[in-house]
């Protein structure tokens, strides 16, 4: 009886009209960020290498300056002599030497100068020319895995995954919630206008709940891997970025690391798939308790910003963090962490999060019909909650 009414459940979801403004918006989201986007190319390699030689130079100029006076500068400023150095010989490197390996090598002494360099204070140096530390150990991160796996160093070699972070960045946050809440917004009153015809099913209300969440989920997930697909093939075609074996950094244990582009997506959609599954269930939890479908998107949307507004009054509210665990992607690149002061805060651990919440939010489901099915109203006959 289970897959007979997801089979009736399949078909009024083909038969709705919602559900198939959803599925084209997944479709063409990609494809249609990626040529808006394709207008501004990513900044080849050599571009950016020759900015950042520029930007060091004047903070050679600065250091010159004032390192006859303060001995501490004077120390930079022997740190940075060798930094200058290794800049120009990496552009070269990159450009007519063609020379990875010692592209390389050079990244990672650079690296380790600036770092020796904070822990001098950034002496002499004004602060907006001053290299952030977490740019410093991200740059360290993704060369180390270069190198480790002997990957060849090109001007766009960094093409397809400058795309793909941007196109999930838009994706990931505050449009996945409301593309989720919009789908899943009548889910239960549907059902509930419908009695007549719902209630020739012999079936328990908890199996109408995971068969309807199971359906809602697949519908979501598929079209949104059949856009990226679409999307892809696009960039790949358009912009001849289909290498996808260099690294992208994530952060993790209060740290940033490389991987793969293959690894970075895997991550990216498992972490939107449990999301997708958490908001379907949330959805139900908000039909029963407001039998209103806009109550769905509005509150569901409230308690999203619920971290950001706590933040804005002065209260930490560290309790209320895993609500914005549901930004896969600012959680993959660290910048949730960040943004809430809680290094603590990376994929596995939101994963973990998430898992529990969506648990919780099950377990209400049951209690609530539990509750609402024993109880004995004065005025009413007893029947289910829906």
């Amino acid at each position: 009886m289970f897959w007979k009414f997801t089979r009736f459940e399949m078909d009024l979801l083909l038969r709705n009209r919602k559900s198939w403004f959803i599925a084209v918006f997944l479709l063409f989201f990609f494809i249609l960020f990626f040529m808006y986007y394709s207008q501004e190319e990513p900044i080849p390699l050599t571009d950016q290498k020759r900015t950042e030689t520029n930007t060091s130079y004047a903070v050679f100029e600065h250091l010159d300056l004032l390192r006859h006076d303060i001995p501490e500068v004077a120390e930079v400023y022997n740190y940075h002599t060798q930094i200058q150095s290794l800049l120009g010989m990496q552009l070269w490197f990159i450009g007519n030497g063609n020379d990875s390996e010692q592209y390389i090598e050079n990244g990672l002494e650079i690296n380790q100068l600036r770092l020796k360099v904070h822990e001098l204070g950034n002496a002499g140096i004004p602060d907006h020319l001053i290299v952030p530390k977490e740019e410093i150990l991200k740059e360290d991160a993704l060369l180390h895995y270069i190198q480790d796996h002997d990957l060849p160093i090109e001007s766009d070699s960094f093409a397809t995954n400058h795309y793909f972070t941007n196109v999930l960045t838009m994706l990931s946050g505050l449009l996945f919630l409301v593309i989720v809440l919009i789908s899943g917004n009548e889910m239960l009153l549907y059902e509930k206008s419908h009695q007549s015809v719902m209630r020739g099913f012999p079936l328990s209300f908890m199996s109408k709940v995971i068969s309807k969440v199971m359906i809602q989920f697949f519908h979501i997930i598929a079209f949104l891997l059949v856009g990226f697909v679409i999307g892809s093939i696009y960039v790949t075609k358009k912009f001849n970025a289909g290498d996808f074996s260099f690294p992208i950094l994530i952060y993790q244990n209060e740290d940033y690391i490389a991987v793969s582009t293959g690894q970075y997506l895997l991550y990216m959609f498992l972490g939107l798939a449990l999301a997708t599954l958490l908001l379907l269930f949330l959805s139900i939890l908000l039909n029963m308790l407001f039998k209103n479908a806009f109550a769905n998107i509005l509150i569901g949307l409230g308690i999203f910003i619920l971290p950001d507004i706590a933040m804005a009054a002065g209260f930490k509210a560290t309790f209320l963090h895993p609500i914005k665990f549901i930004d896969v992607n600012k959680v993959l690149s660290g910048e949730l962490a960040t943004e809430l002061g809680n290094s603590s805060i990376d994929y596995w651990n939101a994963m973990a999060y998430l898992g529990i919440i969506t648990i919780l939010v099950f377990a209400t489901i049951y209690a609530i019909n539990k509750f609402n099915y024993h109880r004995v109203p004065k005025d009413l006959p007893l029947e289910r909650a829906f």
